[in-house]
């Protein structure tokens, strides 16, 4: 009597989950855009190229800003698939020379779904991004002087993660780690055989996070 009270008990429970999965899956379905805004640190990347400079030495970059913009469509209330863009900037150390990166990425995005306004995420995703450099007039590793500004299209890839406040239902706010990494670049410089090549670019940020949801 016991087995067979146990086993009817536990089919029940199954059978109500089971018929509350889709509908708890349903809550949050639909469209979303967002933007995080924040800092970024770029980590140190080997000078492989630079006119008339000897290969080998290191780039240091100061703190830079990111911007990004993203949207998608939630599947479920854990996973949603979309699109980002934006913009990172960082400064060479001891140098008027700016380098930036414009991705386009693929994301998935897992979230934790619970009780409380609090929602955890994590997610990345491969991609592209439009590298650039703008050099003022300036030099790498005593090297010639250069002017202008080149871009490289390279593919890159990202891993994130952060938590959301729900401050209603269809808006978010939050804070987002995001860790980028593109390869190597390589930008042409005119009159000369030589040109600029950095190695792979791998860039942290910490930003500041804005979602709706349709």
């Amino acid at each position: 009597m016991n087995l067979r009270c146990g086993f009817l008990s536990s089919f029940t429970v199954c059978g109500v989950a089971l018929i509350a999965l889709p509908v708890i899956a349903e809550e949050n379905l639909g469209f979303y855009l967002g933007a995080d805004v924040g800092g970024t640190i770029a980590e140190s990347t080997s000078l492989k190229e630079f006119p008339d400079a000897p290969p080998g030495g290191e780039v240091e970059f100061h703190p830079g800003a990111r911007l990004t913009l993203n949207g998608g469509y939630r599947f479920s209330n854990w996973l949603s698939l979309g699109l980002e863009t934006g913009l990172m900037v960082n400064s060479v150390k001891d140098a008027d020379i700016s380098v930036s990166q414009v991705p386009l990425m693929a994301n998935v995005e897992f979230s934790v779904p619970n009780k409380s306004r609090l929602e955890p995420f994590i997610g990345g995703g491969p991609g592209f991004s439009a590298s650039s450099i703008y050099v003022d007039d300036d030099r790498l590793g005593a090297g010639s002087d250069v002017d202008g500004g080149a871009a490289e299209v390279v593919f890159a890839w990202q891993a994130y993660g952060g938590v959301r406040y729900k401050w209603s239902d269809s808006v978010s706010v939050g804070l987002v780690y995001k860790y980028f990494a593109a390869d190597e670049t390589e930008w042409d410089v005119r009159r000369t055989s030589q040109d600029i090549r950095f190695g792979r670019a791998r860039i942290h940020s910490v930003s500041a996070s804005f979602q709706v949801k349709f």
